[in-house]
């Protein structure tokens, strides 16, 4: 995740990442037929452990919901069949489920294929009051009521 802060006066970014993703993509011909990945989101962690306890504890509330996924809804053109090294952009929607509360997105979707592997990255904007989650702000910390879910995965050709 990515959001805005002001941190005791000071513009900074609050920043959580994991490794904890698993997911599948499925390509057939010219279409990306189906995806989707699931994140734990228990593991997401900061620079800073304070922030990791507020993220764990009010603002996701991992324990009861530790999972974050997203769900493609339908298909989506790609315009050529995936090659090697190149690089394709597209629209894609689906479902983003966070801390229990299910959304329906549409956003930037980029993938290139290298040595059998798909790799894809993008950034799904994330308004918190759409899925229950309270705007984080605290004593001397601001943040803005809304931030960024930024991914990137490298799903490996299943052989």
């Amino acid at each position: 995740y990515r959001v805005n802060e002001v941190l005791f006066g000071v513009d900074t970014a609050a920043v959580g990442r994991t490794d904890q993703v698993t997911g599948s993509l499925q390509v057939d011909g010219t279409t990306l037929a189906a995806a989707e990945f699931t994140v734990d989101v228990a593991s997401i962690t900061s620079d800073e452990s304070r922030r990791d306890g507020q993220f764990n504890g009010p603002i996701m509330s991992t324990s009861d919901f530790p999972t974050a996924t997203f769900v493609l809804t339908a298909p989506v053109e790609l315009g050529t069949e995936p090659a090697e090294g190149a690089e394709v952009t597209v629209d894609v929607t689906g479902d983003l489920t966070l801390r229990g509360v299910t959304n329906p997105v549409t956003f930037e979707l980029t993938g290139k294929v290298t040595g059998g592997q798909i790799g894809v990255l993008g950034n799904i904007p994330v308004l918190f009051a759409d899925y229950g989650i309270a705007n984080p702000t605290r004593p001397g910390i601001t943040t803005e009521d809304n931030g960024l879910l930024e991914f990137v995965i490298v799903f490996a050709a299943d052989t």
